[in-house]
């Protein structure tokens, strides 16, 4: 009867242990979770943005050909709003995802058109930590900036753009 008894334990002891590891891996496997590189998720303080561009505005018209770009009040430092190659629009908070605090960390569109980098112009470039980033997507090429910008929603309907947080 003992042995039988002594028997029961030990399954049961070895059942609770397999349970107690996988527990363990399956929560240390969530936290272990990177969810930074998700465009999406929110690396400064979150911020109501919903504006709308007239493109037949003067004030918009570098947007009517494609690398053309404004700068637009609002996001946490500003946002860029730009029209890519392809002839879709995009934006992005002016603030670069390194060092998010520095009082320099701005992104600018490079003279080039090709990319955007973290720094600005007055009247000449002034870097700030040399991340480049693609503008069609906003992910990082280049630089110490392990992630890539934060993107807002545009939506066009006809001559107008809509910028949300929300789609």
């Amino acid at each position: 009867m003992q042995v039988i008894m002594a028997e029961k334990q030990v399954k049961g002891f070895i059942r609770m242990n397999k349970f107690l590891i996988v527990t363990c891996l399956a929560i240390s496997l969530s936290a272990c979770k990177d969810d930074s590189v998700n465009p999406l998720n929110d690396f400064f303080p979150p911020v109501q943005v919903n504006l709308m561009i007239n493109l037949s505005l003067p004030t918009s018209a570098p947007l009517i050909i494609p690398q053309g770009f404004i700068y637009e009040q609002g996001g946490n430092r500003g946002i860029i709003i730009y029209r890519t190659i392809a002839n879709e629009y995009v934006a992005y908070d002016r603030t670069c995802p390194y060092n998010v605090n520095e009082p320099c960390s701005y992104i600018s569109v490079d003279s080039s058109l090709t990319f955007f980098r973290c720094g600005q112009y007055n009247p000449a470039f002034n870097p700030c930590c040399g991340s480049k980033f693609d503008p069609a997507t906003g992910t990082n090429v280049s630089g110490p900036a392990t992630r890539g910008l934060k993107p807002y929603f545009v939506r066009q309907e006809g001559n107008l753009l809509y910028v949300t947080n929300n789609p």
